[in-house]
Parts: C-alpha cells; structure tokens; sequence
C-alpha cells in the first residue's frame, strides 16, 4: 500500500494543478459535467460547497425554496446563514416540477436534491430543462445537490453548459463520498454558471479551500474505469445485492429502482410506534441504525407529525458481509419485540 501512495504521488513530480485537472477529468466521464477552471471548485465535501453557496445567498432578499424531505445538514447550513427557508413538498418538483405552483412561490433560489436523500426521487432530465427554463424566467437561482447522480445515469449531464445557453444562474454541487466511501477521503466539487462564477470564485478564494494532492490523485485512480468494473459500477453492484437481501429478508419490494437504471443507495423499513425500542434492541446487539426522523420533514404538510418518526433508514452501500450480519441483528432485534417491518 506504501508504494502505491508514494507512486501516486512521485510518478507526477507532485505537480497539485495536474492532479486537480486529472481529478476533474476523471470525475466528468462518471457525470458527464465538464468543471472548468475557474467556473468551478474543489471542496473538502458537499456540505462545504453548501456553505459557500449559503455565503454568496445570504446578502439578498427573498424566500429559499427548500425540497422536503431531504437530509437535515442541507437544510441547516443555509438556516444557520439567517437565510428565511420555504419547504417546498418533494412531489412539487420530483419527478415532474409542478412550475405554477413555483411561480407563485417568488423565489430568489431553489435548492433541490437530485436524485434525493433520503427518498430516492429523481430529476429527469426533461425537468432539469424545465426547472432551468423557468429559474431564467424568473431571474431565480437554481441550486442543485446532485452528489448522488452517478447512481443516476439519466443525470450525466452537463447542467452548467445547459444553464449558460439558457441563462440561468445556476450551481451544482458534486461529492465523490456519496458513491466511493471511503470515510474523509472525498472531494466536493462546486460549479457555478457564467453569472455566478465570479462571486462564488471570490468566496472561495476568502475561504482557501485546498483539497490534499493525494486524495486528488488517490480518487482520480479509482474513478478512472467508468466501466462495470471500476469502482463507480462496483458501488452500484454492492448495493443493488444488498438491497436484493433486504427486500428478500422481509418479502418485500421497494418502488425502487427506477427507471434510466437508476440504483437506489439507501432502503427504508417501517416498524410503527415500537421503533424506538426495536433500535435500542439493535444497540444491545452493537448495531446502530439511523431513525428516519433524522431529516428533514417539513411537519406543515404532515399535520404536525414527523412521517419519519416510524421508519428507520439502512444504507445500503456497505460491505456484503458486514450488511448481511447487521440485517441478522436487526432481524433478531425486530423478533424479540414481535414487530414485523414493511418497505416504503
């Protein structure tokens, strides 16, 4: 392992803007999005590149519309900044964007998860023409969190070059840690269209970002085969089998995937009023589980209630054997409390 590291480094004279360019090129082939310099930034994660966009929204006026559900720190990066968040239904914009009810929102951004986490739900691409139609019409940015799109091939696409010849103010954001995990080692990459790139160059400039030549080099190596053999279609192929265990151990079968091979990441199980303890149950057992009430339920369309407050999430992007064991435990910790789960 020690001369594979040195080799990534060493075979290039550890030249850090060849590293980047070899990076971006790398990733383009998985999303089909070309960064260009100087339109386009690398990021520790995700969340940073949120943060950034937050930071550049934050002198202005107006609601932001926010998807609902989505996972909590999308939302609270851009609350945290003091900026006035309206939840906007998930089936309001996936899988069709509802654009009148839009309109009648007078929104300065929308932000949107594509495909969404933690539903699944996806953006075809004839609604990401639509969604940057209409934000060009209304002079609305359009923010997009696509770090899960390479398990979407309907979203290899170049949204940038679609939002400049459209003229629409447009970022998206992309995170290698959504499809290789390999815990901290992961880049972010934050692009802006032409009427934006200025601004958000310049605050990631006051924050100088520097991602580590060797992560660079190391995530290049691993995204270089696009094939069914790299890491890319390995990661599609570990969780479609474990999403196969799961649907088998329960008799069930989840409304994913979808169509355009679509390949879902994270399942979800429903256990009603007694989740709280059959989780406690799989603590006895070592194993933790994620309750589904960690995201974010806008409780405005729901009544009040947290529709998460039953559900427990099972990511499904981890080792088969390890998920295989942990499905067991779950197993033994839903009998022992006479609970018969069902999928979403």
């Amino acid at each position: 392992m020690s001369e594979t590291i040195d080799g990534l480094l060493s075979d290039s004279g550890s030249d850090y803007f060849e590293a980047e360019a070899t990076f971006r090129e790398a990733l383009t082939q998985h999303t089909g999005q070309y960064y260009r310099e100087g339109s386009s930034h690398l990021t520790y994660s995700a969340s940073v590149a949120l943060d950034v966009v937050a930071k550049h929204l934050r002198p202005q006026q107006g609601p932001i519309g926010m998807i609902t559900p989505t996972f909590d720190s999308v939302p609270a990066l851009f609350a945290r900044s003091g900026l006035e968040l309206s939840p906007i239904s998930e089936h309001r914009v996936l899988p069709v964007c509802d654009l009148d009810y839009l309109d009648s929102l007078r929104l300065r951004a929308l932000i949107v998860v594509a495909p969404n986490n933690p539903t699944g739900a996806l953006l075809p691409p004839d609604q990401v023409l639509a969604l940057l139609e209409w934000a060009a019409r209304h002079g609305t940015t359009l923010v997009l969190d696509t770090s899960f799109r390479m398990f979407d091939p309907g979203l290899r696409l170049d949204l940038i070059e679609m939002a400049d010849g459209i003229g629409a103010d447009a970022v998206t954001v992309d995170d290698t840690g959504k499809t290789i995990p390999l815990h901290d080692t992961k880049v972010g990459i934050l692009a802006a269209s032409r009427g934006l790139a200025h601004r958000i160059g310049s605050i990631c400039s006051d924050i100088l970002l520097n991602v580590s030549e060797l992560n660079l080099r190391m995530l290049a190596a691993l995204l270089e085969d696009d094939g069914p053999q790299g890491e890319v279609g390995r990661a599609r192929r570990i969780a479609a089998a474990n999403l196969a265990r799961l649907e088998h151990q329960y008799g069930l079968k989840h409304s994913v995937p979808g169509p355009r091979g679509f390949q879902p990441s994270v399942g979800w199980l429903h256990w009603g009023p007694r989740r709280d303890a059959i989780i406690q149950a799989c603590r006895s057992r070592a194993v933790e589980v994620l309750p589904g009430d960690r995201f974010h339920w806008d409780r405005a369309f729901n009544d009040g209630d947290n529709p998460g407050a039953e559900w427990i999430r099972i990511p499904l992007l981890r080792d088969e054997e390890l998920f295989n064991r942990g499905l067991d435990l779950l197993d033994s910790a839903a009998r022992s409390m006479e609970v018969q789960g069902e999928a979403v």
